[in-house]
């Protein structure tokens, strides 16, 4: 997991072959002013949901996981809180669906934190993470990148 300000993106550009064509839309595209749903850009090796939510309570913020996409998630109205641990800390599948590349788990992450609007998270396949924590309604970015060698 990595967490930082959307004008860092650049230094990770060498973490995958996409993450420069990413930096590049981070820095010109107003993904704010986006409509929700998805937002594509030429195939299925990367993709942007823009979602509006309602934030959830902590205690029902099951943890997710994906295996064939790395998820890089922006607030853009409002901050939220996030809960990450290990997936190798999941031990209780929830529910799983493979098609749509997600598992979720019944253990609750330790870990929360806070990412403002201005910042991102990467979420790698070894990330187990609860987003879309707190009260109230959000709008958010959801940069879907394939993992490499899929």
């Amino acid at each position: 997991m990595i967490i930082d300000n959307v004008e860092n993106f650049g230094r990770y550009v060498g973490l995958h072959p996409l993450f420069g064509k990413i930096a590049e839309l981070l820095a010109t595209e107003d993904l704010a002013n986006k409509p929700a749903g998805r937002q594509t850009y030429g195939s299925d090796d990367f993709y942007i949901n823009i979602d509006e939510a309602t934030l959830r309570p902590a205690e029902v913020a099951f943890p997710e996981v994906h295996d064939a996409y790395i998820d890089i998630q922006l607030p853009l109205s409002r901050s939220e809180f996030m809960g990450w641990m290990p997936r190798s800390e999941c031990k209780s599948l929830r529910e799983a669906n493979p098609a749509k590349d997600y598992s979720f788990y019944n253990e609750l992450p330790k870990t929360q934190f806070e990412v403002k609007p201005g910042q991102f998270v990467i979420f790698f396949p070894e990330d187990a993470h609860s987003p879309i924590i707190g009260e109230g309604t959000t709008k958010k970015a959801i940069v879907k990148v394939k993992v490499q060698n899929q």
